[in-house]
Parts: structure tokens; sequence; C-alpha cells
């Protein structure tokens, strides 16, 4: 087996997994009477035992890669001789290979564009050859595509009848010729990254088959195993099959007629499986047997070794036994989904090693107790290793009981994330105590769920959703988030208050951010003269009708850098002089009864204001020299504030506002309806004259609405920076200025400028960093605007 490697180059990375699906393949493992090994584990111990000896070196890079020293290399090549070969050691003068009628395997290293000639010596037949390898250049080289004429596909492999190992991976293949079927005693065949399509019926032909690897082939799609009403596949077929690996999916077993093919799929013998997926009709069909499926997932039984299960729309009473039996103690993932009418859970806390569970659509279980958890056994706890457990879809469920009895010390000990999803029903929750939870989600459930989750020490992220009776957070539930970093609250609708008076946010000081959406009720976040989290940075608000006002001591809070409003219509001040002093951006949409703004600080770098149709007062003077980006929109009552700004745009008046005043601005979208924008200007003065449009960050501006006629001047052409321009609505537009265009400008957008003259008169062809010109949403073509 070590003289095998021969076939590396010097300095090769090889995979341990594939070096032991080689061996598999050529033989080399051995399974013995009284060890009653596969042959995967085998491959295994030989491995480690040639790594222990110092044979093999681990990389550098990845774990699973491992190398060979130079002079072990020199060494597997002289005990091999003429066994092994690489057609690069191998090349005479002329650049053809030279190969031993002793050979048993081959390697190459793989060129961007595999050509016939190079393989011409393998048109003499070469009955020892056992080995077919293709080698990657390099390390970086395992994600890209190499090309492979059709002559050596087509002429190659049927001349190598007695080939073991076939390797083509990633090459540019779309199909494989039908004579690969005459490879009767190919073994292991790897396509992975490969373009392959479709896979030959002749490569059923392969009965020594032990190996199809077909990874990352983007465009083959294998079928699951689907059982037919009649004829077709059956259960039966998959007795034989002792050797499966991975996962097994069947599909479509509400066609299973007969309880013994169930008994006859054998799959309690198939050690090898790791996923099971038993897949029932999510559509209720009235000749549904529940006896006879409950019998049939009695008889699908799989081996004890199995990690992940998943069990979709089985209709029977209850679950058979097998499903949470102690012996299943490799089990680390379970799903069920749609057993609507299962009135019980089988017992999973008492699986050692499960980690993940999923419970959907159990639409006929009122109450979870005791039969959920289990006697255990030996353990101390249930569920010790469950890290992940979701409960969806519940409309009868009543009651979830945690109490197993007196000598119960605990259950859950390491529940990182807990989803409890519409379960309207359930009222009655024991105190639940997960002292390592750490992502919380509740969504259309009662209050009464949040009430029974104390002491979470460990929460950092909570999203509640539609919780019914909710009209404030109880402070028994929010006084121990003291790990909390991001809070989510949707769609309650009784909501009137997060936190009550008495009931100080002060203590969730880790919380960094909070959201609130369509709360409908909501008056304020905090009522009276309390505060907002002092580590709070990000803070948004949307859809909440009644919302009247914002907590106390915003310009005072130092952490705050994002603030969002949305339709929040009863808003109409900040009732505070000064923006939040670390502010970076506010956006403001459609909060209708907002008149004015705070002034801005020394650290806002985007402003933005659209449909606040009230909104009157602008404090420009004060806004950040920072400020990278400006959206102004369909803010009505603003005109009468931005018509002198646009003046002294245009007329440079000594002491006011200018864009140039803003060096770092970036991004410029400012446009009024109906037909204004703060970049127009009187009839009969060019737009705009002055410096004051000249910054040098400026990278997009949008011009919308203007009426009047256009031109621009020769300072347009300093935006060194722009890159993208769009204009609309502008309907006396005619063309750009063959000169004074800013030089750098990749993107035009035109829509809606009704008066244009024809391209060819633009002089777009000047402009050589032109990249796309959109005509009122289509795209011109690059030959056409640059044809000048």
């Amino acid at each position: 087996m070590f003289g095998y490697c021969a076939i590396f180059p010097k300095d090769y990375e090889f995979d341990k997994d594939e070096l032991v699906l080689l061996w598999m393949a050529e033989g080399f493992l051995q399974q013995s009477q009284r060890m009653r090994k596969c042959m995967k584990e085998l491959g295994d111990d030989c491995f480690n035992e040639l790594l222990s000896r110092s044979f093999f070196q681990p990389s550098s890079g990845m774990k699973s890669k491992f190398t060979m020293h130079d002079l072990l290399n020199d060494l597997a090549q002289h005990v091999t001789g003429e066994i092994c070969f690489r057609m690069e050691d191998n090349m005479d003068n002329n650049e053809r290979c030279n190969i031993s009628p002793k050979a048993c395997h081959s390697a190459f290293m793989r060129h961007y564009c595999e050509v016939y000639k190079r393989f011409k010596a393998f048109d003499h037949e070469l009955h020892r050859l056992r080995t077919f390898l293709a080698l990657p250049i390099s390390k970086s080289d395992t994600r890209q595509t190499f090309c492979l004429s059709n002559g050596v596909l087509v002429n190659i492999p049927p001349k190598l009848l007695y080939l073991r190992v076939l390797l083509l991976t990633e090459y540019d293949i779309s199909e494989l010729p039908n004579s690969i079927g005459d490879l009767k005693h190919l073994r292991l065949l790897n396509l992975s990254g490969t373009s392959i399509k479709w896979l030959p019926k002749s490569v059923t032909d392969l009965y020594n088959l032990q190996t199809l690897s077909l990874h990352r082939c983007s465009e083959l799609s294998m079928p699951k195993f689907v059982l037919c009403k009649s004829g077709g596949l059956g259960l039966n077929h998959l007795n034989n099959l002792e050797l499966l690996q991975g996962m097994l999916s069947i599909v479509g077993l509400q066609n299973v007629k007969n309880v013994r093919d169930a008994e006859e799929a054998n799959l309690n013998n198939k050690r090898e499986l790791d996923e099971l997926e038993l897949l029932w009709s999510s559509e209720v069909q009235d000749s549904q047997n529940e006896e006879l499926q409950a019998n049939v997932l009695n008889m699908l039984r799989p081996h004890k070794g199995l990690k992940r299960l998943k069990i979709e729309f089985y209709r029977g009473l209850t679950f058979p036994s097998w499903i949470g039996d102690l012996s299943f103690s490799k089990t680390t993932q379970i799903s069920l989904k749609g057993c609507t009418k299962c009135a019980s859970l089988p017992p999973l806390g008492q699986l050692p090693l499960l980690k993940e569970l999923h419970i959907q659509g159990m639409h006929a279980i009122k109450n979870v107790g005791a039969e959920f958890y289990g006697d255990g056994g030996s353990l101390e706890t249930r569920f010790p290793s469950l890290e992940t457990l979701s409960f969806e879809d519940m409309p009868e469920w009543e009651g979830w009981c945690s109490c197993i009895g007196v000598e119960f010390v605990g259950h859950f000990p390491c529940l990182r994330q807990l989803t409890m999803a519409k379960c309207p029903k359930l009222v009655s929750v024991s105190v639940l105590r997960l002292p390592s939870l750490c992502k919380l989600k509740i969504e259309r459930c009662r209050e009464v769920v949040l009430k029974s989750l104390i002491e979470l020490t460990s929460l950092r992220q909570l999203f509640i959703k539609d919780i019914s009776g909710l009209t404030h957070l109880q402070e028994e539930f929010t006084h121990f988030l003291v790990s909390l970093e991001n809070f989510e609250v949707c769609d309650c609708a009784a909501l009137v208050t997060l936190w009550q008076k008495g009931n100080t946010p002060q203590h969730l000081s880790h919380l960094q951010h909070l959201s609130v959406e369509g709360c409908s009720e909501l008056v304020c976040l905090t009522e009276e003269d309390q505060m907002l989290p002092c580590n709070l940075e990000s803070l948004r608000v949307s859809g909440c009708d009644c919302l009247g006002r914002l907590p106390n001591g915003l310009e005072s809070h130092t952490s705050l850098k994002v603030l969002e409003l949305e339709r929040c219509p009863k808003l109409v001040s900040f009732q505070e002089a000064n923006l939040p002093p670390m502010l970076r951006s506010l956006r403001l949409t459609d909060c209708s009864s907002l008149e004015s703004l705070p002034n801005c600080n020394s650290c806002l770098e985007e402003l933005c204001l659209n449909e606040c149709s009230s909104l009157r007062c602008l404090p420009m003077d004060t806004f950040s020299s920072t400020l990278k980006s400006l959206e102004i929109r369909n803010c009505e009552e603003l005109g009468s504030i931005l018509e002198p700004i646009r003046l002294n745009i245009i007329m440079e008046e000594p002491g006011c506002f200018r864009i140039s005043d803003w060096p770092k601005l970036e991004k410029l979208s400012v446009s009024m309806p109906p037909f204004y924008c703060d970049l127009s200007y009187k009839k009969g003065q060019p737009f705009p004259t002055g410096s004051s449009l000249i910054t040098p960050n400026l990278r997009r501006l949008r011009i919308s609405g203007i009426a009047n006629d256009i031109c621009f001047a020769s300072k347009f052409q300093s935006l060194t920076s722009l890159t993208v321009l769009f204009m609309s609505y502008c309907d006396n537009l005619e063309s750009f200025p063959q000169e004074n265009l800013p030089p750098n400008l990749k993107d035009i957008f035109i829509l809606n400028c009704n008066n244009l003259k024809p391209l060819s008169e633009w002089g777009l062809h000047r402009l050589s960093s032109l990249q796309n010109f959109h005509m009122n949403g289509v795209c011109i073509p690059r030959a056409t605007f640059l044809a000048g």
C-alpha cells in the first residue's frame, strides 16, 4: 500500500479519504473472518499505521491533506519499479510517453487542454493497467475546469479492459461514451467537478463498482429512490444493497401496499448509512391506512449507527418503538414533519448525542410530557447534548410539562437555539431554565410562553413576533437578559410599551441592536424618563402607528450610531435639540407628522428623508463635513427651505450653503414633486456655474424633475470621482456636452427625458470610461453609443 503512493509526484498533497478509496478499489484491503470491520475502517487503520511510522506526514495546510518526504517517495518508486509510473517522468525528447508493459498504476498531471496525442502510448493494449489517475497541477487548481479531448474518452478507456480506478475530476466533460460499460472490473469512478449531464445506461453494467463520486457536478440531477404504485421500483429492490453509504432518501412510501416489502428492504443491515429520509406524500388521501403506514415505518428500522433521520407526512397514529430507542446512541439529528395523526412524541430525550431536533406540523399533539423525555436509562438529564430545538405549526398544542419526577434534576443543559412558532393554544408551560440558550425565536404564541422562560443569562438573540396578549415585557423575563445583543419585536398588536415604569432596561448592558416593527398600539419604547440601554448601537422602529415620542436622553446617548424610523405617522418631533453625538446614519421614511429635525452632529455620514410630508425645518447649517450620502425624496414642505439652497448652488452667494462644504460626499439624491430638484436652476443660467458643486468624493448623482432648460458648466468635469449619473423627468434635456462630462463616468441612466437628440450627436465616444448606458430601462449596446 505504501508502494502504491509512488504514483504521486514529490511534494504532492493527497487526501486521506481519497487514498483509502483507492486502496479499496485496488483490492489492497482484505477483511478477516475474526475482525468484522468495514473496508473503510480497515483503510483508516492502515493509513494511521503508516502515519505513526512517519511514512506520511501532515500537510501544513488542510487537516485532511498529507504528503510524503522526498526520500520516502524515492523509496516507494524503487520498491515498485515499473509497476507504478508517472507520465511526466517517462517522457522522451519528443514528448511521447514510454510505458512499460509491466505497468499497473499510472498517474499524470492535468493540463489545461488535454489532446489525444499526449496519450498515444495507450493505443497499445495495456492488460495490466489498473489505475488511470488525473492529478491537479497545484493546490490552487482544484476549482478550475480543464478541457479533455473527446478522442481521449472515446479511444483510451476501451483499451484498458482491466482498469479498476478511473479518475477524471475537474474536466469539462458533459457525457461519457457507452463504452464505459465495458470496464467490467472498474471499482472506482470519480467524475467530481465535471460538467456531466447524465450517465449512460451502460454504467449499470459495472457490477464491480464500489465508489461513484459525483461531487460538484452541478449539471447532473440524480433521482431519489421513488416508489411507484405498480411496477417500477419497490422497497424490496434495496434488499441486497448492503454497502449503501452516506444518505438514502425514500420517496413515495404511501405507495407501499405490502408490509413485507418494507421488511425486505433490509435497512437494518445497511451499516454504512449515515442519513435516512422516509417521505410520504404531503397530499391527504382518503385511502390512507394508518395501521399499514405504522407497520411499514416499523419495518424500516435502520441500523443503530444512524446519525440523521427525517420523517415527513407519516400518518400512522403512533411512532414505532425504535424511534428514540436508547440503542440509537449515535443519532445527532432528527426531523419530524407533517405527521398529523400522531398524538404523542417519541422518547427522544434519552438519545445521548442528539444535537438537533425539529418538530413541525404535528396537528394532533395536545400535550408534551414525560413520554417526550423517556426514562433515560443511566442518563441523569434529558436531551444532554441537544443544541437546537424547534416546534412549529402545532395548532392544537396546549401543554408542555417539563417535570418528570422529583428525582429529575434538569434537562436541555446544552440547548443554544429554541424556536416556538405557530402554537396559538399553548397555555400551560412548566418553568424552563435554559442556562446555555443563545438564540430564542417565539412566533404566534401566547404571552405565557415568554413567562415560562426564566434566567436566560446566556441569551444573545431574541426574536418575538405576533405574541397575543403581550402589552409590555415582564421584568421577570427581561431581568436576566444580561447577555442580550440583538432584540427584534414584530407584529405584537397589543404591545403598548417595551419597558413599563419601574422595569428599567439599563441592565441590558450588552444590547446593541433593537428593532420594533408592526406594533400598531405602541405608544412609546420606554415610559416616563427611562433611557434606552446604554450600549445600544442601532435602533429601528417601523409601522408603529401610535408612536408619539422617542425615549428621553437620545442627545446624550453616546453609543447610538444608526437610527431608522419608518411609518410612524404620529411622531411630530424628536423633543430634543441635538441628535446623538456619535450617530452616523439617520433614515426617516413616511413619518407624515414629523415637522423638524434636531441639529446634526460631527459624525453623521448618511441622511435619508423620504415621504416626510410635514417636514419644514432642516438644519442644513449643522450638517457634518463627514456627510457621505444625502437623499431627500418627496418631502413637499421642504421646498421653501431648499429654494435658497438651489439658488446659491448656482450663484455662489457668500456665506450660503454649498455642496463643497461636504468634502466626503459620495452620493447625492434630492428630488421633490412636482418636478423639483435642488440641482435645478432658473432659465437663462448655466447648470450649475460655480465650484459649489465640486466635491472630490461624489460618486453617484441623481438629477430629477427639472422642467426648464439645462446646460452643463465646465466645472461639471471636475467631478473626478463621479461614476454613476441618473437623470429623470428633465423634459428640456437634449444631450450631454461633448467636452464637459466627468472623466470617470461609467454608468448613465436616462428616464423619461422627452426631448433628447439622437445619440450620434452626444459625443459619448469621447468618454472612454463609459461602460453602460440605459435609456428608459433599455440597455443600449456599447457599440451603438460609442459609434460617434
